[in-house]
C-alpha cells in the first residue's frame, strides 16, 4: 500500500445487521465534514442515488459498498475523487477486463477496484465501458486513461481498506 496524497482520507465503518450501508456511509462523511449535507441524484433517472455531492463544504467526496462495509474518500485538495473497494476473492471479473501479461491472484479485483475508482472521479461510472481503461504503475501509484481519451488522465493509489478488501482512490491527474 502506498500513502494517500496530500488533502486525501479515506475512511470505513462496518455496516451493522439492519442498518444501511448509506446511512453509514453518510455518518462517515459527517464525521469528518461536520454541517455539510451530502445529496445523490441520478442524472439520468432523478433518483435519490449517484455521485454524492458536497453542500456546505468545500470537499470532494466518493462512496463505495462492499458486503458488511461502507468506504468512503475525501479530498480537500482535488475537485473530484473516486474510490471503490471490492472483495479481494472476487471472481468474474476477467469478463469485463483486457489485459496483458500474467495474472496474480486477487489481480482482478485490484484492476476493477482501480477502473472504477477512476470512473467514479471522472464523473459518467460505469457509462464508460471498463474495458477501454487503461491502467499502468506509476510510482508511488497508478495511472489511468480511457482508450480514445487520452487528453485526460487520473492518478490512483491502492490504499488500506476493511480485511480481505482491495480499495483504490483516483484523482484528477496534473
Amino acid at each position: 500500500m502506498t500513502a494517500l496524497p496530500d488533502g486525501v482520507r479515506v475512511l470505513w465503518r462496518a455496516v451493522p445487521a439492519g442498518a444501511s450501508p448509506r446511512s453509514v456511509s453518510r455518518a462517515l462523511l459527517a464525521s469528518v465534514l461536520p454541517g455539510a449535507r451530502f445529496v445523490s441524484r441520478c442524472p439520468a433517472c432523478g433518483g435519490a442515488h449517484g455521485r454524492v455531492r458536497v453542500e456546505g463544504a468545500a470537499a470532494a467526496v466518493s462512496v463505495s459498498y462492499v458486503p458488511g462495509w461502507a468506504v468512503v474518500a475525501v479530498s480537500h485538495v482535488h475537485a473530484r475523487i473516486g474510490v471503490d473497494a471490492v472483495p479481494s476473492g472476487a471472481d468474474g471479473l476477467e469478463r469485463v477486463l483486457v489485459r496483458d501479461g500474467p495474472r496474480m491472484p486477487g489481480d482482478a479485483a485490484r484492476t476493477w477496484a482501480r477502473i472504477e475508482a477512476m470512473l467514479k472521479a471522472d464523473g459518467r461510472g460505469l457509462a464508460v465501458d471498463p474495458a477501454r481503461v487503461r491502467i499502468s504503475l506509476d510510482a508511488p501509484g497508478w495511472r489511468a486513461q480511457i482508450r480514445g481519451e487520452d487528453a485526460a488522465f487520473w492518478r490512483g493509489w491502492d490504499v488500506e481498506g476493511p480485511a480481505e478488501t482491495v480499495v483504490a482512490i483516483a484523482v484528477a491527474g496534473r
